[in-house]
């Protein structure tokens, strides 16, 4: 799906997220939550970081018990890193969040090497819907 670069799209991709994955995977509404939050964050950083006018979020079944999503922003840059924001910061805290939701998903998250793509790759349980 591609959108805007820009704040109010975030919402679109969390709601097309969540509507998709309601659709086409078996997950808790826990985990359906956890997800359309790492979505909301890696489109969040594509939104803030990234230099072209627009986003791509994608998401598909890549294996049969597996989801893949992936955020490009089509901005090489340098792949950043978790950090922990200070306790008076408004920002910086999304990968962190990122890295410990993916986590207790069961799922594995990064970069593309030039930066340009943030994907997570997260085990479903159960068939389709």
């Amino acid at each position: 799906m591609a959108l805007r670069s820009e704040p109010t799209s975030v919402r679109v991709a969390r709601r097309v997220t969540k509507a998709w994955i309601r659709c086409h995977c078996r997950m808790t509404e826990d985990q359906v939550d956890a997800v359309v939050i790492v979505v909301s964050e890696l489109c969040t950083n594509a939104v803030q970081h990234g230099r072209r006018e627009s986003i791509d979020v994608r998401g598909w079944r890549s294996a049969p018990d597996e989801l893949r999503i992936e955020v490009h922003d089509n901005s090489p840059s340098p792949v950043p890193a978790p950090c922990h924001a200070g306790t008076e910061q408004e920002s910086g805290r999304g990968l962190v969040l990122v890295d410990v939701l993916v986590t207790e998903l069961g799922g594995s998250w990064g970069f593309t090497e030039d930066g340009t793509c943030a994907w997570c790759c997260l085990a479903l349980q159960g068939e389709a819907r």
